[in-house]
């Protein structure tokens, strides 16, 4: 059972809200305790959130409160995604040129404002987790790492952003794992997870959250083994898990020519290497990296993030 303040939480309907579409339009009927407070059973709080969604597309809660829950249902079902969320592009569009415009005139606390701004954005349903980080987050990111590229005395500035942003993904892959753990509650089987680590710099810390996120968004399983590539647990992994995909972020670095990802390569015991299927993400390959890669037929090398979309489709 869930209370008057959960329910506005989980639905985004206001207390306030809630109460009058039930007193006006008696829209759910909650059990009462003997002292009159509200608690609202599982199938109130579903009712609740396909109203909302139509709510939010325009629909007079007078009309919607009338339907069915089968009607509600197909209503809602029959939205596109611009319609279900019809602030989502102007919104995120908004947020991305501020966050950029911060960062170039360096004002940390507008940048740190509108993180906080996004993660309430995405709790009242403006926008969808996968906008989040592919039109939001990514995009931004990548700001970051050209303006670095194009003048180094930005870098202990981009340095604390690059924080910023690796904390804000921890968060949003937390939502992502609920949100796929629960949509595969009732399912009796779920394929193996696939591995993925990072090469130890900050940027592939971020790099790996964002393909765990990828991941998961796209109903795939994902274990994130922290900012390290860790050849003990990449053996461990391939000796108890079905599924054999590692995934390794590394991004090229002046004082580490040589890929990470061929140093555990040759940790490893050779018949452990048998089954496995690596991917590495380099968003830029210099020509010794080029040639290591060239001659394995074990590394499947991707390039950019939406290269990593494709990746998990196939």
């Amino acid at each position: 059972m869930y209370t008057i303040k959960n329910v506005s939480m989980i639905t985004g309907i206001g207390v306030h809200t809630l109460r009058a579409w039930e007193k006006r339009y008696g829209v759910v009927k909650p059990e009462r305790s003997p002292s009159g407070r509200r608690f609202y059973s599982e199938h109130d709080v579903e009712k609740l959130k396909l109203i909302s969604t139509l709510n939010k597309t325009g629909e007079q809660i007078s009309q919607i409160a009338k339907l069915s829950d089968e009607e509600l249902k197909n209503a809602v079902g029959g939205l596109s995604e611009k319609e279900l969320y019809p602030e989502e592009e102007n919104k995120i569009q908004t947020s991305l040129f501020i966050l950029k415009q911060s960062f170039d005139f360096q004002v940390q606390d507008v940048i740190f404002h509108e993180f906080e701004s996004m993660t309430e954005e995405l709790k009242k349903g403006s926008y969808r987790l996968k906008s989040l980080v592919n039109d939001l987050i990514v995009p931004f990111y990548e700001h970051v790492i050209s303006s670095e590229e194009s003048d180094v005395n930005k870098r202990p500035f981009c340095r604390t952003i690059y924080s910023l942003i690796a904390n804000n993904l921890k968060t949003v892959l937390a939502q992502a794992i609920d949100d796929f753990q629960e949509s595969h509650e009732k399912v009796e089987s779920v394929s193996s997870p696939i591995l993925v680590g990072s090469s130890g710099t900050v940027k592939g810390e971020i790099d790996a959250l964002v393909v765990c996120i990828k991941s998961y968004l796209s109903g795939k399983e994902a274990m994130f083994i922290g900012p390290m590539v860790d050849k003990d647990m990449i053996s461990e992994f391939i000796d108890n898990m079905d599924s054999k995909k590692v995934v390794i972020t590394d991004r090229y670095v002046s004082f580490r020519p040589h890929p990470r990802l061929f140093d555990v390569m040759k940790e490893l015991p050779q018949e452990k290497l048998k089954d496995v299927e690596f991917a590495v993400l380099l968003h830029r390959l210099n020509e010794m990296q080029r040639l290591e890669f060239a001659h394995s037929d074990k590394v499947e090398v991707l390039k950019s993030f939406d290269s990593m979309d494709q990746y998990f489709a196939s």
